[in-house]
């Protein structure tokens, strides 16, 4: 059974001691970064989309659980005002990948969204990531914009 359990602090602290270098080291790759200056521009997103940690209002962050083991990570914001949430980020461990645990927690986001009054769901993707990519458009998501870059 797949559950979802709000993060406490210590499980939020691990979760970005987790989540940052990952992000980083895409950020690095994608837009032509040292990991130094990728690490950093990595921090200051977190410190500002949450300034109180799991507790920032609007932000919802989970540990993603089958049966009694973490499988996953899900965040996502809320903007009441504007009627819309954005996926921040959904990660599922290795071991529990291709068993419908990204499809099922992008309907929770879904619920829970709808359930705080969004009225749009938004998300990023590197282009690099085909089987999110994939995931997504099986979930109904569709291309709003395209952001490109070339390497020279």
């Amino acid at each position: 059974m797949i559950t979802f359990e709000k993060m406490s602090n210590k499980e939020f602290k691990s979760y970005i001691e987790f989540m940052l270098p990952d992000y980083a080291r895409d950020t690095a790759l994608h837009y032509l970064m040292s990991m130094d200056e990728a690490n950093e521009k990595a921090e200051k997103q977190i410190e500002s989309l949450l300034p109180d940690q799991e507790n920032t209002e609007g932000q919802y962050l989970y540990h993603i659980n089958s049966d009694e083991s973490l499988a996953g990570y899900l965040w996502f914001h809320v903007n009441k005002e504007e009627k819309k949430a954005f996926l921040y980020h959904i990660y599922i461990l290795e071991a529990f990948r291709k068993q419908g645990i990204a499809g099922e927690a992008l309907r929770f986001f879904e619920g829970e969204a709808k359930e705080h009054g969004a009225a749009s769901l938004g998300l990023h993707v590197f282009g690099s990531n085909d089987n999110a990519i994939k995931l997504y458009k099986k979930q109904g998501f569709k291309q709003a914009s395209v952001s490109m870059n070339k390497i020279l």
